[in-house]
Parts: structure tokens; C-alpha cells; sequence
């Protein structure tokens, strides 16, 4: 087995996000897109890369559709139908979101769970989400 040292002195804060009105669940890093985050808020929220700095992170866009808390993120990467890209959120309303991150929509709702959605994953295009149900 192989240790990997780090040395944590070459780390520091870069970016402080503010935005969430409670707190946040999940973190998923969209490629060189930006960072997507969800909370007990409702919301997931989408930081793009500022421009001008780009060690830092600005507030994009909120999206807004789930009734309860939102848990896990999953990331789209752009293609056709989402050319700049998407996110896939699960929330404790038992729902599947997905929204287009370039205007911002929820475009699609998946139903099925009976309970709390626990985790996301894309397999090849397809959604796979998991539930305590």
C-alpha cells in the first residue's frame, strides 16, 4: 500500500459561497463549467467561474422547483439537448429533477420514489437514482 503525502500548507481558501438560506447537502463539481450546490433551501444553485478572477466562483443561477430539501447532484455535460451543460438534483419530495443550466428551466421531472432520493448517478446518458425506499 502506498501513503500519499500532502502537505497542507499548499492549500488555502480560494472562493466563499453565499447564496443558501440553509445548509448546503451537496457539492458537485461541473468540469471547468463551475460548481453546482444544494440545500435545505429548496434550491439547487449553480456558481459559474468569474470571469475576471478565475479562482473564484459567482452565483449563476437558482433553480427552483423542488418542495422539500435537495440532496444529490449529478452533472450533464453539455451536449446537444443542454448545450451548456446540466444538473440532475433529488430531493426529500421523492422527486428527480433535471434542468437546462442554459436558461436555467427545469425541463424534466422523474416520479417513482415512495421516499427521500439518496443519490444520483448518468450511466451512458441514463439516469440511475437510489431512494430509502
Amino acid at each position: 500500500m502506498k501513503i500519499m503525502e500532502i502537505d497542507f500548507q499548499d492549500y488555502q481558501l480560494s472562493s466563499q459561497l453565499y447564496g443558501h438560506q440553509h445548509d448546503v447537502r451537496r457539492i458537485c463539481v461541473c468540469d471547468n463549467a463551475g460548481i453546482a450546490t444544494s440545500s435545505r433551501d429548496k434550491t439547487v444553485r449553480f456558481w459559474g467561474i468569474n470571469p475576471r478572477n478565475k479562482n473564484r466562483y459567482v452565483e449563476s443561477k437558482v433553480l427552483v422547483g423542488h418542495t422539500s430539501f435537495v440532496g444529490p447532484l449529478a452533472w450533464i455535460s453539455p451536449n446537444q439537448e443542454f448545450p451548456e451543460g446540466g444538473i440532475v438534483s433529488g430531493g426529500m419530495d421523492t422527486l428527480v429533477c433535471v434542468w437546462d443550466l442554459k436558461t436555467g428551466d427545469r425541463v424534466q421531472v422523474l416520479r417513482g420514489h415512495t421516499m427521500q432520493v439518496t443519490g444520483i448517478v448518468l450511466d451512458n446518458g441514463d439516469i440511475v437514482s437510489s431512494s430509502i425506499d
